[in-house]
């Protein structure tokens, strides 16, 4: 065999094992990320104030019909809204960047909140009835009250979303408002769950759209919080994005 036949054996040979280590070599999904920079503006709540209060005359012998219309605020849900901003990179694991995308103009994607920082992202999926019932237990809910994680995540139309690889869709979701209204076509709130049962409120960012107070933002954000059965206090939530 000559030289240049056995250089080229050689070479091919070499070719092939570099194509197998490539094969084998482990595939890594992206997942959502933490979410890092979370700066945390002013809470507000509706004030029911004693000068609300309204009266009304009574007399012995009338009978009367009254109409009342009343409000209460609610004790088991915390509500999150405003702007994002972030790149997509490519990193190593000390965090050095070889390359940086800005996502340009428009920032698409998804944010998730959860009681949970570790997740199991590889098995997250549509939260199921064991799940939305376990979760109305820990708020001290009764599925028919009125502001019941039934009650609220209570349709299936959202757009389709992928979280890694797993697509999500039918899940169980609702809308946030838009200047007083629910809009059906934004603000849309997701309800995740892991394969350990740990419950991902997710939201699809809506970059720039009209939000609850008619001003523009990218994200409004639903959030279970167990104000009802005593256990008064704020409650830890690990945010997470996922950006496209």
């Amino acid at each position: 065999m000559t030289m240049q036949a056995t250089t080229k054996r050689l070479l091919f040979a070499m070719g092939i094992m570099a194509l197998l280590l490539v094969s084998y070599l482990p595939t890594v999904l992206a997942i959502p990320s933490p979410a890092t920079g979370l700066t945390a503006g002013t809470s507000s709540r509706r004030n029911l104030s004693t000068s609300d209060v309204t009266n009304i005359s009574a007399q012995a012998g009338n009978v009367t019909r009254l109409d009342i219309n009343g409000i209460s605020i609610t004790t088991s849900w915390q509500g999150y809204y405003g702007n994002i901003s972030g790149n997509i990179l490519l990193s190593d694991a000390d965090n050095n960047s070889l390359y940086e995308w800005g996502n340009g103009t428009t920032i698409t994607g998804e944010i998730f909140a959860s009681r949970n920082d570790t997740i199991d992202w590889g098995s997250i999926n549509c939260s199921n009835s064991t799940q939305v019932s376990a979760e109305e237990t820990y708020l001290g809910q009764a599925s028919g009250d009125g502001d019941s994680v039934t009650n609220t995540y209570n349709e299936t139309d959202h757009p389709a979303f992928l979280v890694g690889a797993r697509n999500m869709h039918t899940c169980p979701s609702t809308n946030a408002w838009s200047s007083g209204t629910r809009d059906p076509n934004s603000w849309h709130q997701v309800m995740l769950a892991d394969t350990n049962d740990k419950i991902v409120y997710s939201t699809i960012i809506d970059q720039g759209s009209t939000g609850y107070d008619g001003n523009g933002w990218d994200f409004q954000l639903l959030v279970a919080e167990n104000e009802k059965t005593g256990n008064e206090g704020p409650t830890t939530y690990y945010f997470f994005t996922e950006l496209g």
